[in-house]
């Protein structure tokens, strides 16, 4: 840590105050692929930036010329380049080596497995600096390897679903406090200046077209192609719907073969990611979010906070979210037909009238990004005391 003496003048006592003040850095590191990018990454370029404004010095190690390290840039947060590949990744090891000497960080966050461990070999020769994971998904199977990672080198984890902290704490790894949960933190979108218009994709789509927007990376995990099975049924009976999914990935292929298959060019369609969703958001009737698995759903947060319905899986980290709340826009995963169903009652007003009030408040009052930014602070200087 550095000391740094700080001046400070009290008016009201006309006398000077000088008091020292400690200044943690913190190194964020991800060694995700350079094109990807999802939640836990939002979560990263939030969380570093939010820092940053608390006064604590911040960097991010990421793939050279990766989308993190260009988000990064964009807020001003200073950056590494750190290629790990692989658990054995020896070029890894030495852009770590030389991001933690130069940068020399009191704290390391990492956000993938094999980070916890290049960085828990590296400090044993370098800097040694306090080690502690992030997990937006379970990352960590009940095997010999996985523990030693993290029994030897990491003085905790945290993570943003229950639903993660007892899987985890089923292992009988370590003790209960070792996994926390820290829920999100999602910024409220400003109002939409325009709204996103889906003519300019789709063509003329009558008069009050319905549109259905879904926004997320193009993999399996996501389950579109249940989507897309639904979306066959639903413009069937309802031909003025819409569908919309946002988003890039290895699936798109597949994916916009499956529309054709079932004859839905005309009703669905698949538009590049953007960084900006609000006007997305403002001009959709409906989110849909049919994934199989997440941990925390950044998108589906943000959905709510712009005031939208929303029908989605009933999987961990969204069972989080809806605790102890009514379940008809909740849908099993893997379930096209639940899912036909329920958006085929949620258009044709069958279904109780979703509060998007009740759900903005719940995301102001339990998912603030000052309030997920306490916790982390706590917890990192509880670990870095131990």
């Amino acid at each position: 840590m550095r000391q740094l003496l700080k001046y400070g003048f009290c008016n009201f006592a006309s006398t000077h105050i000088f008091s020292v003040i400690t200044i943690m850095r913190i190194l964020l590191t991800n060694s995700i692929g350079k094109n990807k990018w999802g939640g836990g990454e939002k979560w990263m370029i939030l969380a570093a930036r939010g820092l940053k404004a608390r006064g604590y010095d911040v960097a991010i190690g990421s793939y050279p010329g990766s989308v993190i390290e260009k988000r990064a840039s964009e807020n001003n947060i200073p950056t590494y380049k750190v290629r790990v590949r692989s658990d054995i990744s020896i070029r890894g090891a030495f852009n770590l080596a030389k991001a933690i000497n130069d940068f020399k960080p009191d704290v390391i966050i990492g956000l993938q497995n094999r980070d916890i461990l290049i960085a828990g070999v590296v400090t044993r020769f370098t800097h040694t600096p306090v080690i502690i994971a992030r997990h937006g998904v379970k990352l960590l199977k009940k095997n010999i390897k996985h523990k030693i990672i993290y029994s030897a080198f990491s003085k905790g984890i945290f993570t943003n679903t229950k639903t993660i902290k007892e899987i985890y704490d089923s292992y009988n790894w370590w003790p209960s406090d070792f996994v926390k949960v820290i829920y999100n933190g999602v910024e409220l979108p400003p109002k939409a200046e325009n709204k996103f218009d889906f003519s300019t994709v789709a063509g003329d789509m009558g008069e009050d077209p319905k549109i259905i927007v879904s926004i997320g990376r193009l993999s399996s995990q996501k389950g579109y192609k249940y989507l897309i099975k639904a979306a066959s049924g639903i413009c069937k009976k309802l031909p003025g719907t819409y569908f919309f999914i946002i988003g890039r990935g290895r699936e798109e292929k597949r994916l916009k073969a499956l529309i054709k298959k079932l004859g839905l060019e005309n009703n669905m369609f698949i538009l590049p990611f953007r960084n900006d969703i609000n006007p997305l958001l403002a001009s959709a009737d409906l989110f849909v979010l049919p994934s199989l698995y997440e941990g925390m759903p950044n998108v589906l947060l943000e959905a709510m906070a712009s005031k939208v319905p929303v029908i989605c899986s009933n999987i961990n980290g969204v069972s989080d979210i809806f605790e102890n709340e009514e379940a008809n826009f909740l849908i099993p995963p893997a379930d096209a037909l639940s899912l036909e169903r329920t958006i085929y009652n949620f258009l044709t007003n069958k279904l109780p009238e979703y509060d998007v009030e009740k759900a903005y408040q719940m995301v102001v009052e339990r998912f603030s990004v000052d309030s997920m930014l306490d916790e982390l602070e706590n917890y990192i200087k509880a670990k870095v005391s131990l």
